[in-house]
């Protein structure tokens, strides 16, 4: 007789090689479907082969300077951001970067979905309905711009992930993941500084109400040291984006504190149709988001998701960061679709709870994933006027790069003008007029006051006139007109004055006044055309 002491040691059996591929095929084809539906939902090709902008110009031409010159150029965007656009080979192609965030965002947001049941069936579940719930929000077809704000988005919905995933099975090991998720993040979006506080927050307190205080210890080492990273980066390198101008161009959305329910009721309104759903309806599945991570006890991404609002709220007030603005405040728009996804396998739960009484042998994961389903479905039927948009669909949103034509005015100018013609451009025109002259160079002029805090010149064209101080009233537009004409006068007959401008900016009623004295012919079609001007 074999002694219990003697006998073998028990080991768990590891699955066989079928059961451990078809796991790993369960695990993989989701994520793979999310792709496919992300180059469904969106116009790839439309996005990246669109001109760019205003201010996407001037984000475009950074690359164009040496990397030396980085500090300066990257102004208001992120170092890490401008850094990587300098990474794609093609300069009509880098909206591929803000994709990509955006693709990472719904990525993120499944693996977020996933980690929240340990049943795999179950966790797939919630997964995709999670990142279809992002991937679906209209608001993403309004941020193909060539900025950082998909980047906030994506990070910001990394690191509820990381939280999520920490506290499912904590220990140091994952914390300095974060830690060090935070320090990236804050290369590529300055509102990590803003995401990390609540994040950092959520993993603190879920410790703390438990009494687990040598987890509440190594949770406030990592917010320390979190914190310091966020103050290095910010202070070495984000702060040199600020300045008065940008301060005064966001000043709508920096509301006092008697001004803050006016301003949270209209700009709700206002970002309703982005949303997707009435706002009522939205409340509740942002509700019941937040007690599902409760109940199912992740109170880490719980208590950061509540955090959040009370930070941007507190940051508008204090006038350091916009409140609410479509741009600037997509990260807190996008995590709301997250949490509404959440919501949407909440209202599953109780759907599951309420049919079984009924119908007892009706399997749960049928009755849940149908009930999904069923009003992801309906979303995307009540907003399919959003998917695959080129920027100008009626009735939906009119997006800058589908009305904007400074590339085609840029490069029309230079095949026909003559060797002694001249060419006027306006200040708003200007970064992508000097973009689009891409074999012209460049010389950085900085610093400068106005929001990028940089400007440049073309120093080989004396033929190209950038009107300085900017023309902004009638007389101050006619003053320059009438000194480039005169200066036309004075060189070979057939001189031609041509003008390049942007039709979005709203300064147009005042050059349309202006231009009412003078002889105009337009040699180009399209929203921006090219006119020739003349005195009459």
């Amino acid at each position: 007789m074999v002694a219990v002491e003697d006998a073998p040691p028990i080991r768990a059996s590891r699955p066989s090689p079928p059961r451990r591929v078809r796991a790993a095929v369960g695990e993989t084809l989701p994520v793979i479907a999310l792709l496919g539906a992300f180059f469904v939902v969106n116009d790839i090709r439309s996005w990246l082969t669109a001109q760019y902008w205003g201010d996407e110009a001037w984000v475009a031409l950074s690359v164009r300077f040496p990397l030396a010159d980085l500090p300066v150029t990257t102004s208001s965007s992120p170092i890490g951001w401008s850094f990587l656009l300098r990474l794609v080979p093609d300069i009509d192609h880098l909206r591929v970067v803000p994709l990509g965030f955006q693709l990472l965002a719904v990525v993120a947001a499944y693996l977020l979905g996933r980690s929240l049941a340990s049943e795999r069936a179950r966790g797939i579940l919630i997964g995709v309905v999670t990142g279809i719930a992002v991937l679906l929000l209209p608001v993403q077809q309004t941020r193909h711009d060539l900025k950082q704000y998909t980047a906030d988005a994506a990070v910001a919905v990394c690191l509820l992930a990381l939280a999520t995933w920490t506290e499912r099975s904590w220990s140091r090991r994952r914390l300095a993941v974060v830690v060090a998720a935070v320090g990236l993040g804050m290369l590529l979006s300055h509102t990590t500084a803003i995401v990390a506080v609540c994040v950092l927050g959520g993993l603190l307190l879920s410790v703390a109400v438990r009494r687990e205080w040598a987890r509440t210890v190594e949770a406030t080492v990592a917010g320390l040291v979190a914190g310091a990273l966020v103050a290095a980066v910010y202070f070495g390198v984000s702060a040199r984006g600020n300045s008065d101008a940008m301060r005064d161009y966001w000043d709508a959305f920096l509301p006092s504190v008697s001004e803050l329910p006016a301003h949270l009721v209209r700009q709700t309104k206002a970002l309703s149709p982005m949303l997707g759903a009435p706002v009522s309806i939205l409340a509740v599945l942002l509700v019941l988001g937040v007690l599902t991570l409760f109940r199912r006890g992740h109170a880490a991404p719980a208590i950061a998701v509540l955090l959040l609002p009370v930070a941007a709220i507190g940051l508008g007030v204090a006038g350091i960061y916009p409140l609410l603005d479509p741009r600037t405040s997509h990260f807190l728009i996008v995590v709301a679709g997250l949490v509404a996804g959440i919501g949407i396998i909440g209202l599953a739960d109780l759907t599951v709870a309420l049919v079984r009484r009924g119908l007892p042998r009706l399997p749960p994961g049928v009755v849940a994933a149908v009930t999904c389903a069923v009003l992801l479905v309906s979303f995307a039927a009540v907003n399919h006027r959003w998917y695959r948009t080129d920027g100008n669909e009626p009735g939906v949103w009119l997006a800058h790069q589908a009305i904007t034509d400074i590339g085609s005015s840029t490069r029309y100018v230079a095949a026909h003008k003559g060797p002694h013609d001249l060419v006027v451009v306006s200040g708003p025109a200007w970064f992508g007029f000097t973009l689009y002259s891409d074999k012209d160079p460049l010389k950085l002029v900085a610093p400068v006051t106005g929001t990028v805090g940089w400007t440049l010149t073309m120093p080989t064209r004396a033929d190209v006139i950038l009107p300085k101080p900017a023309a902004a009233d009638k007389q101050s537009i006619k003053d320059v007109l009438d000194e480039v004409l005169a200066r036309a006068a004075k060189r070979p007959p057939g001189t031609r004055v041509w003008l390049v401008r942007t039709y979005t900016h709203p300064s147009e009623p005042v050059w349309q006044a202006a231009l009412a004295d003078y002889h105009v012919q337009r040699v180009t079609s399209g929203p921006e055309p090219v006119v020739v001007i003349s005195k009459r």
